[in-house]
C-alpha cells in the first residue's frame, strides 16, 4: 500500500522498518537566514527517505506543525493498513 507525502514522493507502507522523530538539522548550509527541521523513514532495504522542510526561525512552528502532522499521517496509514491486513 502507498502513501502520497506532501512534497509528491510515495513510499510503501509495508517496506516501512522505523520512522524518526521530528529533528531539527540546524542551519541549512546553503544559505544565510534558513535552517531545517525534519524526520526519517527507515525502509526494510536500508534506504532512508528524509522528509524535511526549510525555515526562517520566525516560522518555526509552523514548519514543525505541517512535519509533525505529516508524520502522525504515516503513521497512522501505517496501522490502518496492518489491522486491515493489507501488510
Amino acid at each position: 500500500m502507498l502513501f502520497k507525502l506532501t512534497d509528491g514522493r510515495e513510499v510503501d507502507l509495508g517496506r516501512i522498518v522505523y520512522v524518526s522523530t521530528l529533528r531539527d538539522s540546524g542551519v541549512d548550509p546553503t544559505s544565510i537566514s534558513m535552517s531545517k527541521i525534519g524526520f526519517h523513514i527507515r525502509m526494510k532495504d536500508g534506504l532512508s527517505i528524509v522528509v524535511e522542510r526549510k525555515y526562517h526561525y520566525a516560522d518555526w512552528a509552523k514548519a514543525k506543525k505541517e512535519l509533525d502532522e505529516e508524520r502522525k499521517a504515516l503513521l497512522c496509514a501505517r496501522e490502518e493498513a496492518k489491522a486491515k491486513g493489507a501488510l
